[in-house]
């Protein structure tokens, strides 16, 4: 199985970033594969409506979000919402890479509300995209993220990258062509 895990921020020391990379540590530990993307590495331009769809890098996008079965976004909240730049990788795909793929959503912010605009916002995005959307939502305060998950924190995100890993197995494995373990 192959998941994709998209930071939205590709900055190191952020807290988006450390948390994206526990991700992909509890999803290895799956024995699954993953891709780890953040906005810097998917190598794609701001999509202004001006560029085309055939552009190579658009093409080699869209054929790397079609291999992957699962998904995990990490996004900040900023002003309400996901990063722009996180954004930017979802306005070059039509829906059917993401048809049927199962998402995690985690968001960050400082305050008690903790992201709670960016993950409705997020999941209206990969709904959009015909993506499956799990029913748990991950809201985290970025302090907490730099001090160290307590260990209900680290649970709540375990449960869900178990929840979206065996959603994806259930997905894929009914489709006779899709030979998932």
């Amino acid at each position: 199985m192959n998941i994709m895990v998209i930071s939205a921020i590709s900055r190191e020391s952020s807290t988006c970033y450390m948390l994206a990379q526990q991700l992909v540590g509890m999803c290895e530990k799956r024995g699954v594969t993953v891709d780890f993307v953040t906005p810097t590495n998917a190598e794609l331009p701001l999509n202004d409506g001006t560029v085309a769809w055939d552009l190579p890098e658009a093409i080699a996008w869209q054929k790397r979000v079609a291999a992957i079965h699962c998904h995990f976004w990490v996004s900040p909240e900023y002003h309400g919402s996901m990063t722009g730049a996180m954004k930017n990788l979802f306005d070059y795909l039509p829906k059917e890479p993401m048809r049927g793929d199962a998402i995690g959503l985690l968001a960050l912010a400082g305050g008690a509300m903790a992201a709670l605009n960016t993950l409705n916002g997020m999941a209206v995005v990969a709904r959009s995209l015909g993506a499956w959307v799990a029913p748990e939502f991950c809201a985290l305060n970025s302090n907490d993220v730099k001090a160290g998950l307590d260990e209900a924190a680290v649970a709540r995100v375990d449960a869900l990258v178990e929840t979206v890993i065996d959603m994806g197995r259930r997905l894929y494995s009914t489709a006779p062509e899709n030979n998932v373990p």
